[in-house]
């Protein structure tokens, strides 16, 4: 059966201010753009919608998030927008109530930038609240925790333990005792000791995520939830049981990312970027160069302008990050690279500039996830190198508390500069880095065009020349996501023939004042001509 939709402003984003009042949706495909008058005509059969005058979209890709991890986060203690310790302590507590002697504590999203103490958090604060479960809260950024006496002494951690490579344990300075801050692979440490998950409770936070994204507009995820080597089989097959069309799976385009330690379970499952099905296809093989400008972890040239001698974390040693980079681009698969500082942006084009050298590959969209804090140079090489910059346009709204102080009045010109990659001629691709920051794309399309948080601060916006025009970050969204995993051809902006993946909007983006583009509702969200949510 086809469906007639009209009486709606249908906004191509094939290109600026085109629009049309009706669309048909056949097979899951879009079958005819035009007038009402004329498709009703042409197709005398089709259902018709009547949308009452509001605003559809291509479907939006959220080109960066970790969805199996967030859906999980959407049962653990919520610490985002917490303003002060005393605040955080008193959640822990309230949770702690809740729980049985010895069950682990798991939250996220503090950051101690908002704290009134102007501290981070440390073991102590929660031994005194919680001293009889295991408790582990993960910073906003996800590149830092802290954890309580309980779980370090469950983990077998001590003054004695050294820092592990690519993390650091941060240390009481007159003492030398642990504080219970974690940061990037010191993490691991605790984590490895966490009950793992049942399959079904794995499935249940998945779906949860899924009606989630739906909500939110999504029709398509990047997806970073394959860690650790020994995890791809068991992800994989989460994925497959959920996602899809048949019995009870639940349509939406996933590309999973995999990261670079399970490459060979890839190799030996017969996959390579782009292969799977309609709904789940593999998709890059993902390396960390650093950590986060949050937690003082990302790599920078020069040092952090509020920590003299500290330059961030390198993940990988500077010659394993190019032979993973190598190995990955040789091996057929898309390569994409976290970097948030400068060196480790400078570090990932490096790593894929010789791939490239060794085996040149036209077309092949490899990305840097974040590009952070960037030079004049490192974005005309971006451009050079064809590297798809994946960018988290929600991450201003947060970082711009801190952003100038991490990195000084210099440097941080280049920090989040969007409009600069996009004058340059560098691919964008649009995501939320969820759980890290909210899922709805709305939140991420306010602050691109606005360069504010959601309290429409600072006045005039940060760092103001890098804003980007709605027109611009709706198709960053859309289409930039559709271009970064190989499917430009088959969605990302409304024309005969593509998949059929929309978002009706209860107002109109291009119309609304700035400010309220963080309040755009989502009325329906379609894949593959379905409607998933309403």
């Amino acid at each position: 059966m086809a469906l007639l939709l009209h009486n709606g402003r249908f906004y191509t984003l094939r290109k600026e201010a085109e629009w049309v009042e009706a669309l048909v949706v056949a097979d899951g495909r879009i079958a005819a753009l035009g007038t009402a008058r004329d498709l009703a005509r042409e197709f005398p059969r089709a259902e018709a919608v009547d949308l009452g005058g509001r605003t559809v979209t291509p479907g939006l890709t959220d080109s960066h998030l970790h969805l199996l991890a967030y859906g999980q986060t959407l049962t653990q203690l919520e610490l985002k927008g917490v303003t002060s310790l005393r605040e955080l302590v008193a959640r822990v507590r309230a949770r702690a109530a809740t729980l049985a002697p010895g069950e682990w504590l798991l939250g996220r999203g503090w950051d101690q930038d908002r704290f009134a103490e102007g501290r981070y958090p440390n073991r102590w604060d929660l031994d005194a609240v919680a001293p009889d479960n295991p408790v582990f809260l993960r910073r906003a950024c996800g590149h830092a925790a802290v954890a309580n006496t309980r779980a370090l002494e469950l983990a077998g951690l001590s003054r004695e333990t050294a820092d592990p490579p690519g993390g650091r344990l941060d240390r009481d300075p007159a003492t030398g005792e642990l504080t219970g801050v974690l940061r990037e692979t010191a993490q691991e440490l605790v984590t490895a000791h966490i009950p793992e998950p049942t399959p079904e409770e794995l499935a249940r936070a998945l779906r949860a995520a899924v009606r989630k994204a739906w909500q939110a507009g999504i029709t398509a995820v990047h997806t970073h939830d394959v860690w650790s080597e020994g995890e791809f089989g068991t992800v994989w097959e989460l994925y497959a049981a959920v996602i899809g069309t048949e019995g009870d799976r639940m349509p939406l385009r996933v590309y999973l990312d995999v990261g670079l330690q399970a490459l060979a379970e890839v190799q030996a499952a017969g996959l390579v970027t782009g292969e799977g099905h309609e709904y789940l296809r593999l998709g890059a093989i993902k390396l960390f160069a650093d950590g986060s400008l949050g937690a003082s972890t990302a790599a920078l040239y020069a040092d952090y302008a509020d920590e003299p001698g500290n330059r961030g974390v390198l993940i990988w040693p500077e010659a394993e990050l190019t032979a993973g980079i190598r190995r990955a681009h040789a091996a057929g698969m898309q390569v994409a690279v976290h970097a948030i500082g400068d060196r480790a942006v400078g570090l990932a084009l490096e790593g894929i500039a010789a791939a490239l050298d060794a085996s040149p590959r036209p077309g092949h969209r490899h990305r840097v996830i974040h590009c952070q804090v960037l030079t004049t140079e490192l974005i005309r090489r971006l451009a050079e190198l064809e590297v798809v910059a994946d960018i988290q346009p929600r991450f201003v709204a947060t970082d711009m508390l801190w952003a100038e102080q991490r990195l000084g009045k210099e440097r941080v010109r280049l920090a989040y500069a969007w409009r600069s990659l996009l004058a340059q001629g560098v691919r964008l691709a649009c995501g939320s880095d969820a759980p890290v920051e909210p899922i709805e794309p709305a939140l991420g399309i306010h602050a691109a065009v606005t360069r504010q948080d959601e309290q429409g601060r600072p006045p005039a916006g940060w760092l103001p020349e890098q804003r980007l025009t709605v027109y611009e970050t709706l198709r960053a969204f859309a289409l930039g996501g559709a271009y970064a995993d190989f499917s430009d051809q088959e969605r990302g902006t409304l024309e005969v023939g593509k998949q059929a993946d929309l978002v009706v909007f209860d107002r109109d983006p291009f119309a609304v004042p700035p400010a309220e583009l963080k309040e755009l509702g989502v009325e329906l969200t379609m894949v593959g001509g379905q409607v998933v949510y309403s």
